[in-house]
């Protein structure tokens, strides 16, 4: 039997650590088990792309300033930006100009710099796609979420609209990730990606869950309205692009069998039961994933 583990966290455990231990419970029952380790930001992406990309840079960037460092003076061929805690309020401008006082000069000594490199900025999954500007661009969302007038939006896109011109650019889908610094990712070649998209691009998951017979996953909590959250999310819709079967572990689980099948989880085993605030124990998972790996192994 071949099982694929991929969790968020559980039990104060970090998604890596989490899967390893549901992984060696399945194995003790004799089952060929690949761990996949996955996060959409902080440590646990930190942690996951040190597995699924060993010969990447990966930088974190939780600053403009960090940004502009990482991508100024960042070494390799092949390198990752993780931007997904990056707050940027100048459309770029500063990190542009680490490459030089005129913008126009900096975009091509920034290419130049790039050339034959690989470059990712990864990004929150809603930010992929986000324009520069308009209704969906970032003035409309982020801006707004933060209490921006309307007057501010239409600024905000007027003064975004002049940059983009000024560089000679045309904003396309994923100019206005990171608060704008899509559109220099994109001006230099590079490619804006969510995190969880890269990481099972990295990984080779689609061939892998392929192969599987099971698919385990799981989170601290179950409930209707997040289903787990974007990792498990993300692995149930892997998962049924093969046809392969989920199951989820978690700390707590509200949801109703009913509901987890529409959510496309077989079911989904709660280490502890009733409502309440505290997190199970790593001790837990272990005396589970051991009592499950032994109902669904064949």
């Amino acid at each position: 039997m071949r099982v694929v583990v991929a969790t968020d966290a559980i039990s104060g455990l970090s998604p890596s650590a989490a899967s390893e231990t549901i992984a060696r419970a399945f194995a003790g029952k004799g089952a060929q088990v690949a761990v996949v380790p996955l996060g959409v930001d902080g440590d646990a992406l930190a942690e996951a792309a040190r597995v699924a990309a060993p010969g990447a840079v990966f930088i974190r960037a939780r600053s403009a300033a960090e940004a502009a460092e990482a991508l100024a003076d960042g070494e390799g061929d092949d390198v990752v930006v993780d931007l997904t805690e990056c707050p940027v309020d100048d459309l770029g401008r500063s990190i542009l100009a680490a490459f030089g006082e005129d913008p126009a000069t900096a975009l091509s000594a920034a290419r130049a710099a790039w050339h034959g490199r690989k470059l990712v900025a990864l990004v929150p999954p809603g930010e992929v796609a986000r324009p520069l500007t308009g209704l969906e661009g970032h003035a409309s969302t982020v801006l707004r979420a933060a209490g921006a007038t309307l007057q501010e939006i239409l600024t905000f896109d007027a003064d975004a609209e002049r940059w983009a011109a000024s560089l000679g650019l045309e904003p396309g889908p994923g100019s206005g990730a990171a608060g704008g610094v899509g559109l220099l990712v994109t001006a230099f070649g590079g490619r804006v990606v969510d995190p969880l998209e890269w990481l099972a691009g990295r990984y080779g998951l689609g061939g892998t869950l392929a192969r599987a017979d099971l698919v385990v996953t799981g989170a601290e909590l179950m409930e209707f309205h997040e289903v787990g959250g974007p990792v498990v999310k993300r692995v149930v819709a892997w998962a049924e692009q093969h046809l392969r079967p989920v199951i989820a572990i978690a700390g707590r689980n509200y949801i109703s069998s009913r509901e987890l099948r529409n959510a496309g989880l077989e079911t989904a085993h709660a280490l502890r039961e009733g409502a309440a605030d505290d997190t199970s124990s790593p001790e837990e998972l272990e005396a589970a994933a051991g009592r499950i790996a032994a109902s669904w192994t064949w």
